[in-house]
């Protein structure tokens, strides 16, 4: 019954992360990510893996996903700068482009990971019934 309540447990905390981070990651603002295709919000997925323990939760999207949680810097390989094209500008050049952490993956674990106890107490309470 314990093990039981624990996977139950695990699997409302699945669907709670997943919720959460396609939440953060389209509230927008400076704080998220501007959606343009809906490309990364199709992608979050969440992986509920099997231990002898219990469990664990984790939580995939496409690479860039990462990337702008974390923030990155970007630099030229070969040339001396970078040269990309953007829509209403044009051309543009830079010697490095900075893109700042927006935390909305690592936002959305946290918030989880504080919610899971009681996604637990929640299960045994029902399974006491």
């Amino acid at each position: 019954m314990p093990e039981d309540a624990a996977y139950r447990a695990l699997n409302t905390a699945r669907d709670f992360l997943r919720d959460e981070a396609r939440r953060n990651a389209s509230k927008g603002g400076p704080n998220g990510l501007r959606v343009r295709s809906g490309r990364l919000l199709r992608s979050i997925r969440t992986y509920l893996k099997a231990k002898p323990n219990g469990g664990e939760l984790s939580l995939g999207m496409a690479f860039y996903g990462w990337v702008h949680d974390r923030g990155a810097v970007i630099v030229p390989k070969k040339a001396q700068r970078l040269r990309f094209f953007i829509p209403g500008v044009g051309w543009r050049t830079a010697m490095r482009v900075v893109l700042p952490e927006r935390r909305w993956a690592r936002d959305a674990l946290d918030a989880t990971r504080k919610k899971y106890p009681q996604f637990l107490r929640q299960t045994i309470r029902q399974a006491m019934r």
